[in-house]
């Protein structure tokens, strides 16, 4: 486990660096705000658009990893949907525990991959990223839609929430660039590439420069329940999903990474975007991103055993 953590840990340190910087008032939480939203917007499609329209399938062997990746969150969705019944009257708070137990910092993992997996590993998170941000966005915008503070009146205008996400827009895209074979777009990918590569180091700072442990104890059953669904549930889901489809150690051990790490930050910008509790999407990412230190490395260590 050792190992495992050593290689987690300058993932680690620039998330404690963005709250260092943050508490010494060198920036305010606003204004790591503003760059959020930038990121959210500008640098996160772009680095998803240069990822995923640069996958490579590997045969057959990638069929089992997706299909254990992308079912197992698949079933954490429907168990997710499920929590509506225990959390009801309050729609925005229940659509911030639903993007808590769904919603995954790829970064958090990507940085650390190939001292974890080697290039290969790299390899399989890039694969999964497309179908899996997407996928996992798609299904979020309709639960915010529906049940967020500004709840869509029609159908028209869920898919217009969808149509105008960036996340899913650049995956759209890059899926479709991947299937065509436009992996070289001249000058336009070296300024694409050029954006995505600020997207990591950033989004992991703001991550620790969102931290608010203060929000905590706004709801503390319901930060526990996200917290629960997304650093136990769902590796301990997408792991069953992977040997039921035949999936190998390694891609196995890969999968497990990605749905064992913490709440990603872009939910809290779709929250305040989209009318959802804000407050308690910035408490589940503070909760899942300091549990994550130890249920990370243990889950992946337990993978790879």
């Amino acid at each position: 486990m050792s190992e495992v953590f050593g290689a987690l840990v300058p993932t680690f340190i620039l998330i404690a660096l963005g709250y260092i910087v943050r508490a010494a008032k060198v920036a305010t939480a606003e204004q790591f705000g503003m760059v959020n939203r930038f990121g959210y917007f500008v640098l996160y499609p772009a680095f998803l658009f240069t990822l995923i329209s640069g996958a490579r399938f590997e045969g057959g062997e990638a069929l089992p990893f997706l299909g254990g990746v992308l079912g197992g969150f698949a079933t954490l969705a429907l168990l997710a949907l499920g929590l509506r019944l225990v959390f009801r009257g309050d729609g925005p708070a229940y659509s911030s525990v639903f993007q808590g137990a769904m919603r995954w910092n790829g970064f958090a993992l990507l940085a650390a991959a190939p001292n974890l997996f080697g290039p290969q590993g790299t390899a399989l998170i890039g694969l999964a990223f497309g179908p899996l941000v997407l996928m996992l966005n798609i299904i979020c915008v309709i639960v915010l839609a529906r049940w967020g503070a500004a709840q869509a009146t029609s159908m028209r205008a869920v898919l217009d929430q969808i149509v105008a996400n960036p996340l899913i827009l650049a995956c759209a895209v890059g899926i479709g660039a991947n299937l065509a074979g436009l992996r070289d777009l001249g000058y336009a990918s070296d300024a694409i590439q050029l954006l995505g590569q600020a997207a990591m180091p950033i989004a992991l700072v703001c991550v620790g420069a969102g931290l608010d442990f203060g929000a905590l104890r706004t709801s503390l059953p319901k930060v526990a329940t996200a917290s629960l669904m997304r650093l136990v549930a769902a590796p301990a889901i997408v792991w069953s999903a992977c040997v039921l489809m035949g999936a190998g150690p390694l891609h196995t051990a890969v999968a497990v990474g990605i749905a064992s790490t913490p709440t990603a930050a872009a939910s809290y910008t779709l929250a305040r975007e989209m009318g959802g509790d804000a407050r308690l999407m910035a408490a589940i990412i503070t909760a899942t991103t300091a549990l994550s230190f130890i249920t990370m490395p243990l889950a992946i260590t337990l993978a790879l055993g």
